[in-house]
């Protein structure tokens, strides 16, 4: 209300001392929208293909439901508010069985309580999309706040050896392009995939181009008669489901079981075998590892710092690096959308600089690393991997960043 009575009372008062003028901006010759991170994620989501959605009320998931409630019935699809976070997560993986892409998602304490079934989705191999839209935690935490924390319970919550993909939007536009890549991905490799928002991009609103569309399709659910030899989990190839309704020429009619099973989904306790498909399991995601990119370097290709970054902290990390140039350092940096597995390479672009800076809103643990910064450390052994965090519930000041560099030369 004081920026508001100030506001009020300028023309008579001149309380703030001060002038400001806009200067005219360019018209931009393409189509663009403006729209919030949630929004955009959730119309990505409707753009590769889903056709169900199951949730459950939660700051600040709530708004994708919202819209996913009142979009699907548009496109064939039907999105159902489920008694509790295990009904939505399950009644999703029932979908995804049916042969249909399906999406379910939350904020941390609701993710917490959707591993149980998620451990099941990495054991049938089922695709499906999971969204967490992190808040400040733990517990109802700070609901309205933004926080990073969320990073290893995505990759390792739930139970046993259960590999799964996570990914991380960088900014409002991005997120209506993670949601089509993690759709690609849960097709593609049948796997559960973790999207990882937060609460500054679900709210957060930006111009961005408009999509084109022009290229996406239709699901079609495939009902195709399969050959004798038809395997869903075989162990010499990806993984590949047949609906409910498929008509087997002949031998052994395939099922989804959470047990450990044989390369039909038939229940085995083999030891060897027990070996043999969760090594399956790990090296499909391997797979995956080995087709990304390597994340583009913004900036030099070596110098003195490299910042390391996930998520929102996208746009501070690179107003960080220009201001760097300015006072006469070598800083570069790159963003990380695949979280989990990472691309294949980031070492050789790690070991072009002298210390790498691992920017991140969680919090440094009891070994003084974010979450981030200790799977990077872990994986390469590299003691010049640092790290630099924030939990107070506000995103990274550019100041601060600059700071942090300023500490590790």
């Amino acid at each position: 209300m004081l920026a508001f009575d100030s506001g009020y009372a300028y023309e008579t008062g001149d309380v703030l001392g001060k002038s400001y003028a806009f200067e005219p901006g360019e018209a931009v010759e393409e189509n663009r929208i403006t729209t919030d991170g949630n929004t955009a994620l959730t119309y990505g989501l409707l753009a590769a293909g889903v056709r169900y959605g199951a949730g459950y009320p939660i700051t600040p998931w709530s708004s994708i439901m919202e819209t996913l409630r009142t979009e699907l019935p548009k496109y064939g699809g039907v999105f159902i508010q489920s008694e509790d976070e295990l009904a939505a997560i399950s009644s999703a993986i029932g979908f995804s069985y049916a042969g249909h892409i399906a999406v379910t998602g939350s904020s941390g304490p609701g993710l917490s309580l959707k591993m149980e079934a998620l451990g099941y989705a990495c054991m049938a191999e089922l695709p499906l999309i999971v969204v967490n839209v992190q808040r400040g935690g733990p517990s109802t935490g700070l609901p309205t706040s933004v926080e990073q924390s969320d990073l290893m319970q995505a990759i390792y919550g739930s139970h046993g050896d259960s590999p799964r993909v996570v990914l991380a939007p960088k900014d409002v536009e991005d997120c209506y392009y993670i949601a089509l890549e993690a759709c690609r991905i849960a097709k593609e490799f049948s796997t559960p995939v973790i999207i990882l928002t937060d609460q500054s991009l679900s709210s957060r609103i930006e111009a961005f181009p408009e999509p084109d569309i022009s290229e996406i399709k239709e699901p079609e659910l495939n009902l195709d008669t399969q050959p004798a030899e038809f395997r869903p989990y075989p162990l010499d190839s990806q993984t590949n489901h047949a609906p409910p309704g498929t008509k087997m020429a002949e031998g052994k009619y395939p099922v989804v079981t959470g047990l450990e099973h044989d390369e039909w989904g038939h229940p085995s306790s083999n030891p060897e075998l027990h070996q043999t498909m969760t090594n399956r399991r790990r090296n499909k995601i391997k797979t995956l590892a080995s087709s990304l990119e390597k994340p583009e370097t913004y900036g030099e290709d070596d110098g003195d710092v490299l910042l390391i970054g996930w998520g929102s902290t996208w746009g501070p990390i690179r107003e960080a690096v220009d201001a760097s140039k300015e006072n006469g350092q070598k800083v570069s940096s790159i963003h990380l959308r695949h979280i989990h597995p990472m691309p294949n390479g980031i070492e050789e672009i790690i070991n072009n600089f002298q210390k790498a800076l691992v920017v991140e809103m969680n919090d440094e643990g009891l070994y003084g690393y974010g979450q981030l910064a200790t799977l990077l450390r872990a994986r390469y052994s590299n003691p010049n991997i640092l790290s630099l965090t924030k939990t107070n519930g506000l995103g990274f000041k550019v100041s601060e960043i600059l700071e942090g560099i300023k500490n590790a030369l």
